[in-house]
């Protein structure tokens, strides 16, 4: 497999520290759920597509975005009515990048290891600082910190059907890490002051390969 180079699996994973704690749109189980009543339902409430890397078209995951009802009202209040084009891009990144609740999950269609994941992770961390959405303490903490927090993937790495889910809200961010059984893998969550930004930004920052395709699936999803 190639190597790949997805910012919106990078970032934000690797800022969480190892405490266990509910977030929003927990299950009975306490997974966090693209299906939390507390998210939108219906249009401009949710993004979806492939991540797909080289020009061979390897599949790597599926990534689905959903957002609270406030943010909904403000993505249908800028893309109703109107085409794509990048100047409305630009808007609906920064809608979505302020969003005060969403969850996002990436379910993996093959199997990643965990050594070249954290090398997408580091790479992105730069492309996100040089985008001015993180600053380089904060940089440094996640490429520091990464292969610790995710000790408990190291042998394994990620595999076909996982999920890696983000649940964010305006006081923290979790990150769980879900095997394609359901076994809880990894659980963390952070609090720390701005932290909660990080992964929202990774995924609709600029040159980032899942900005375009996600802001256009808002009117696929119509």
């Amino acid at each position: 497999m190639s190597r790949f180079t997805p910012t919106s699996m990078a970032v934000a994973a690797g800022i969480a520290a190892l405490l266990l704690a509910p977030a929003l749109g927990a299950t009975a189980g306490g997974v966090p759920s693209l299906d939390s009543p507390e998210l939108g339902q219906g249009p401009y409430s949710s993004m979806h597509m492939l991540l797909q890397k080289t020009v061979l078209k390897i599949n790597v995951a599926n990534i689905d975005v959903r957002f609270d009802r406030p943010t909904q009202g403000k993505l249908a209040e800028l893309a109703r009515d109107k085409p794509y084009s990048y100047a409305l891009d630009a808007q609906l990144a920064q809608a979505a990048i302020a969003a005060p609740h969403a969850v996002v999950q990436m379910q993996f269609v093959r199997d990643v290891p965990l050594n070249r994941w954290i090398g997408v992770v580091r790479d992105n961390l730069e492309l996100a600082r040089e985008a001015g959405l993180i600053g380089r303490e904060i940089e440094q903490k996640v490429s520091n910190g990464i292969p610790q927090w995710f000790a408990p993937l190291a042998d394994r790495g990620y595999k076909k059907n996982d999920r890696l889910i983000y649940a964010v809200t305006p006081d923290t961010l979790r990150t769980v890490v879900l095997s394609g059984g359901g076994q809880v893998l990894l659980d963390m969550t952070e609090r720390e002051a701005g932290s909660r930004r990080v992964v929202l930004a990774s995924y609709f920052a600029p040159k980032s390969d899942t900005r375009e395709s996600l802001i256009r699936s808002l009117w696929e999803r119509r």
